[in-house]
């Protein structure tokens, strides 16, 4: 009897560590799935100069069309003194929590991150010590929210920032997130505008080796031409290879170093071919899903438009991105009736 007594307060002790157990990388790109950008608003010098500040409702409407991981672009310069110890604005910080809070609520994954930080690109060197900081005071903050907050370090580094720079900035700032989030997952990418070839380089080190809980993103509007430009059209036998070589090589990587990935925006403007932008969605949706890449199409509410903020409908690339499966067709052809 004092054997099973025994056995039973340790199974009392252990359920609730295992129902609260941290969620891992590999884990939570299982249930990411399928998410959304909102763009051109927090990252904008100040939130309202490109677009209405974020409110509430947005994340019923996203997850209620059946996305469950939503992207936050955020940013820092513009909020944070530019002398040591780089002391974030306490209005945007407090801000910034109300946001992520609306999401984590709902039980959405949210990823926030650093963005449009070109003042860093320009002056490396100088500014690594300011980010440092601010990501320290980003996790002092975020340490006690729920598993399904992302921090990305930096988005799309490009110019003058080298293998190096990429490889010091992740290191230092993995090390300053993980003094108070030791299980946070952290995302990181390579530098020339978080291609996924610069990913996967070897020449982009692991920033912590040992760490269980990074993850490495990439970014692709492959092909360029089309994908922001709108120029020609998509759906070539080559246009698909060419989306399925970079997400195969992506998952390849992922194997090799058992470091999970993501695709953090992809999308192709308003302005292209309809038929192909439906063979565009249709085809990242279909390769994400059979790589099990999680995907986040960039939403600016603009020329990259899938959710109408505003009049909280969505137009029809919603239902390719929330209900696309690889069992679908890729060939979309449309006729106007009558």
């Amino acid at each position: 009897m004092k054997k099973v007594y025994h056995f039973l307060v340790l199974l009392f002790l252990v359920i609730p560590f295992l129902l609260q157990a941290q969620l891992k990388p590999w884990d939570a790109v299982t249930q990411m799935t399928r998410g959304i950008n909102i763009g051109n608003t927090m990252e904008a010098p100040n939130e309202g100069a490109w677009n209405a500040a974020i409110k509430e409702y947005y994340f019923d409407d996203l997850k209620a069309a059946g996305f469950n991981t939503i992207r936050i672009p955020m940013n820092w310069w513009n909020h944070t003194s530019k002398t040591a110890p780089y002391t974030i604005d306490a209005a945007w910080l407090n801000r910034v929590e109300q946001v992520v809070d609306w999401g984590l609520a709902r039980g959405l994954f949210i990823v926030m991150n650093t963005h449009h930080e070109t003042q860093l690109f320009g002056n490396f060197n100088t500014y690594l010590p300011m980010y440092v900081s601010i990501w320290s005071q980003i996790a002092t903050r975020m340490k006690g929210k729920s598993d399904h907050l992302l921090f990305e370090l930096l988005n799309e580094p490009h110019g003058a920032p080298t293998y190096a720079n990429m490889n010091d900035f992740n290191t230092k700032v993995v090390k300053a997130i993980r003094t108070t989030n030791p299980t946070r997952i952290i995302v990181y990418s390579g530098n020339q505008w978080a291609n996924s070839y610069n990913l996967i380089n070897t020449a982009l080190v692991n920033p912590a080796p040992g760490d269980k809980y990074l993850m490495g993103y990439y970014h692709s509007y492959d092909p360029i031409g089309f994908g922001l430009s709108g120029t020609g059209t998509f759906g070539s036998d080559a246009d698909k290879q060419g989306i399925w070589n970079k997400m195969q090589s992506v998952a390849d990587w992922s194997t090799k170093t058992g470091i999970p990935a993501y695709l953090g925006e992809f999308g192709a403007t308003s302005s292209g071919d309809l038929n192909s932008r439906f063979r565009y969605y249709a085809t990242n949706v279909d390769y994400a899903m059979t790589h099990k890449i999680p995907f986040m199409v960039w939403d600016n509410n603009g020329d990259f438009q899938v959710y109408n903020r505003g009049g909280r409908t969505f137009n029809e690339i919603k239902d390719i991105l929330t209900h696309y499966y690889p069992q679908s067709t890729t060939n979309f052809t449309v006729a106007q009736a009558g």
